[in-house]
């Protein structure tokens, strides 16, 4: 199942909204994304001395945003916390943290059909507001870049408890994807 990163609602702390935005997309990224950061005209160390737990499954995505911690970490100077859990345990986990609005956790892994589910409920935070503030978003991140599938399956809008897929607001950024094939 491909794995995205989404935003956690209801965190008391005024930083864990606004630093989720940066944290999903560098976690979310390549050492060239993070090499990229580095020439742009944000403040990547707005939240220097910051903590965030960031929590996902154990499989190969995990482990190459695992590989960028420390990079992302020398760049903004925020300590991530990695909870990994073997898969049945962690979605079973996620669905639990998420519906009892725990503040334990503040990026999550997901895919499509988990934000489906959890996003009428309130569980997932639109990312739209963090992707158009430029003190949180590099001007050379555009989530355009991301081929249009993958942006379509991830934008959608919460209609009477219902997903309207395809317009609407940006509830994950991609990390990876899985093209199945039948021989």
């Amino acid at each position: 199942m491909p794995r995205k990163y989404a935003a956690c609602p209801d965190r008391s702390a005024n930083f864990a909204r606004k630093a989720t935005l940066i944290c999903s997309t560098l976690l979310a990224g390549t050492a060239m994304a993070l090499t990229h950061a580095k020439a742009d005209d944000i403040n990547w160390r707005q939240f220097e001395g910051e903590s965030i737990v960031w929590a996902s499954d154990i499989h190969p995505y995990a482990d190459a945003v695992a590989a960028q911690l420390p990079e992302f970490e020398k760049l903004t100077g925020i300590k991530v916390t990695p909870e990994l859990y073997p898969d049945d345990a962690y979605w079973n986990k996620l669905t639990i943290q998420l519906s009892t609005k725990s503040p334990s956790w503040d990026v999550v892994g997901t895919g499509i059909q988990p934000a489906w589910d959890l996003a009428p409920g309130q569980l997932l935070e639109p990312l739209d507001r963090y992707l158009n503030d430029p003190k949180l978003t590099a001007a050379g991140y555009d989530y355009k870049d991301f081929f249009p599938a993958l942006r379509d399956a991830l934008t959608w809008k919460v209609k009477e408890g219902q997903i309207e897929p395809g317009s609407g607001q940006v509830w994950a950024i991609p990390h990876g994807f899985e093209n199945i094939q039948l021989f």
